[in-house]
């Protein structure tokens, strides 16, 4: 395993099952693509950001000379065309957004809505998906519960779970870890030690 991206945006990863040209789904984009970029520079690959706030887009879109990297400006859920609420942060320079109105770092009283896009839409869109990312503020634990298959190609699911910041508990998150090894994701690795919350999920060959 080798960590890829700043302390703030990166992962750990196995670069032996991302083949060369293959496609990244990179949901969660916020202000830090290091991880996408190293990504890029290491294995041209074709990052597949998603990401429904404006922060994040004005940031994707100040990049210059960026390459391999098409954004989408949806909210990543278990259904596509759907319209969901999106509760703003309480510190106007933070990123960080959520469906979650109890997730500790929003506020009940500022929101938009965005549009959707589903894991379904991108897996019959997209092929040759060797690698998903997920950092969507507490909406992991709705669309994991919600898949019912995962292309044979995805290797590795690198997940921030948001039970530390949400009403969701880590045993929540030990029962969708669960069900991915049921999806073959039986090799676990964790980022912060003793956490569960940035677990990068490696599929047996």
């Amino acid at each position: 395993m080798e960590y890829l991206g700043t302390d703030y945006g990166g992962w750990l990863v196995d670069l032996d099952f991302i083949p060369q040209d293959s496609t990244i789904i990179s949901a969660g984009i916020g202000e830090d693509i290091s991880f996408d970029l190293e990504l890029i520079k290491r294995k041209n690959c074709n990052i597949i950001g998603i990401d429904p706030t404006e922060k994040s887009h004005i940031y994707i879109e100040s990049q210059s000379n960026l390459n391999n990297f098409s954004l989408i400006k949806r909210a990543l859920d278990n259904v596509s065309n759907d319209v969901v609420t999106m509760y703003r942060n309480t510190n106007p320079l933070h990123v960080s957004e959520s469906i979650l109105p109890t997730h500790k770092a929003v506020s009940n009283f500022q929101s938009y809505f965005a549009e959707t896009i589903s894991f379904v839409d991108l897996f019959n869109k997209y092929d040759n998906i060797s690698l998903i990312k997920m950092d969507v503020e507490g909406s992991e634990y709705k669309i994991f519960e919600s898949l019912i298959s995962i292309p044979q190609s995805v290797k590795q699911l690198c997940v921030e779970f948001h039970h530390f910041c949400s009403d969701y508990t880590v045993e929540d998150t030990q029962k969708i870890i669960k069900k991915m090894s049921g999806f073959g994701f039986t090799k676990h690795y964790q980022n912060k030690p003793n956490s569960f919350a940035e677990m990068t999920l490696v599929r047996e060959v």
